[in-house]
């Protein structure tokens, strides 16, 4: 359940990078359990949360958007945002933007990998459960 009436704060600012920063941890170690523990909850009637919207497709769900990191995670993933340049931003009382110019290492399993850098941008939501994204989108930055 999303939390109402409160106030964004420099504390929730914190726990926002936070939260980035460990999912750059868990997508490092392959963690599904690591991204599910990042991802806002579903609800039922709002929306297609979490969703995951990139070159390579569009998931819209908790299960779908596991599902591609679970598929990233099969073959060479490596996540690296430049940490001095990450932004967040409030937009809202409880909503955060994160942007993480981000170098992404890829490649499908025996596949020679490729780096690309992506403009990561983020909407985190603050839940019953804390702060979660919602909204992961990685634009092509090359």
């Amino acid at each position: 359940m999303i939390a109402e009436n409160t106030i964004t704060s420099a504390e929730d600012v914190a726990e926002v990078r936070a939260l980035f920063l460990r999912q750059v941890e868990a997508e490092n170690a392959h963690d599904i359990a690591g991204i599910d523990a990042i991802l806002a909850p579903e609800l039922a009637g709002i929306g297609d949360a979490p969703m995951f919207v990139a070159r390579a497709g569009q998931f819209f769900g908790r299960e779908a958007v596991l599902r591609r990191f679970r598929d990233n995670f099969a073959g060479t993933w490596k996540f690296e945002p430049e940490i001095a340049t990450i932004r967040v931003t409030p937009i809202g009382a409880d909503t955060i933007h994160v942007y993480a110019p981000t170098r992404i290492t890829v490649g499908p399993a025996g596949q020679a990998p490729r780096t690309l850098l992506f403009l990561v941008n983020q909407i985190a939501v603050r839940t019953d459960l804390g702060w979660r994204f919602a909204v992961i989108i990685p634009v092509p930055g090359e």
